[in-house]
């Protein structure tokens, strides 16, 4: 059995062929998917796919989390350091109500974190690149007070911009230092070696390997996943993003979590059994989901 530890089933593209995409992952033997909140209304959502999961006999469950590039909003509605710490912790007790009326469904908080990729869709005019940092550290830090205070591990979402610097580690560097020794996932993992290593150094953290990991560029994510020991990795699809190179501009769903299995497989050359039982028993883990 698979696990895809990091998809977004109740995203549009999937309004017309739910059931389908559901049966695929089964096929696959994908026998859990955790749908992931990006903000307050998708992590309702995301909760709401899960009951159609469980009906489909996929065991489903969901998080609770506002992504980073949510920050800047907090910002145009909030003048203030004062105000926007409101802003954002009324939206951080929204995501509190979400978990209290779904208790056994809702399993991790997140995916929450640091991006720093300079893009301009959430890099506006009007906020220097270090009042947007500043925006993302709060946003992350209420999150991980919330995960705390639920007693619910992290999914973190961390990128740096490396446009001018191929070694710039700033976001993954502080993501450490903020989460600490809480137990957490690193979605979509991205770490350069200095990261990976260090991580090494952290035993309630597990890195989550998206479908990049098949990209030709990413030859550093393949040398990360030969260099992990099995029990520090799990495996997500983040679809309908990131495709595995064999599907590249199409829309990426739960079944291709397989694809990346299998890579994981070759590289460490071992079976795909061993890959897909210990990746879920970390996941079960650290999630600490009770299925057979």
């Amino acid at each position: 059995m698979l696990v895809d530890t990091h998809a977004h089933l109740y995203w549009k593209d999937y309004k017309q062929d739910l059931d389908e995409v559901i049966q695929r992952a089964k096929d696959a033997g994908v026998g859990i998917i955790i749908n992931v909140g990006v903000d307050v209304e998708k992590s309702r959502e995301a909760a709401q796919v899960s009951d159609k999961l469980a009906l489909s006999g996929v065991e489903g469950y969901s998080t609770i989390g506002i992504h980073p590039h949510e920050a800047i909003k907090y910002a145009k509605n909030g003048q203030t350091l004062s105000d926007r710490t409101r802003f954002v912790q009324e939206d951080i007790d929204l995501l509190g109500k979400i978990y209290s009326d779904n208790p056994k469904k809702v399993v991790a908080v997140g995916e929450c974190g640091l991006d720093y990729y300079s893009d301009p869709e959430f890099t506006p005019p009007t906020l220097s690149v270090s009042k947007i940092k500043q925006l993302q550290r709060q946003l992350f830090q209420a999150q991980i007070d919330l995960a705390k205070k639920l007693n619910l591990p992290l999914i973190v979402h961390c990128r740096d911009d490396r446009s001018h610097n191929p070694q710039n580690s700033e976001a993954w560097d502080e993501v450490l230092k903020m989460v600490g020794n809480h137990p957490t996932i690193l979605h979509c993992y991205s770490g350069l070696l200095q990261t990976t290593k260090r991580v090494f150094e952290k035993p309630s953290i597990l890195i989550s390997f998206a479908a990049t990991i098949t990209y030709p560029k990413n030859e550093y994510l393949r040398e990360a996943a030969k260099l992990l020991p099995l029990e520090k990795i799990c495996l997500e699809t983040d679809c309908p993003f990131l495709p595995p190179q064999s599907k590249r501009g199409q829309r990426n769903e739960p079944a291709n979590v397989l694809e990346i299995a299998q890579l994981i497989a070759q590289l460490k050359e071992i079976s795909l059994e061993d890959v897909a039982n210990q990746t879920s028993a970390n996941v079960k883990q650290i999630l600490r989901l009770h299925s057979g």
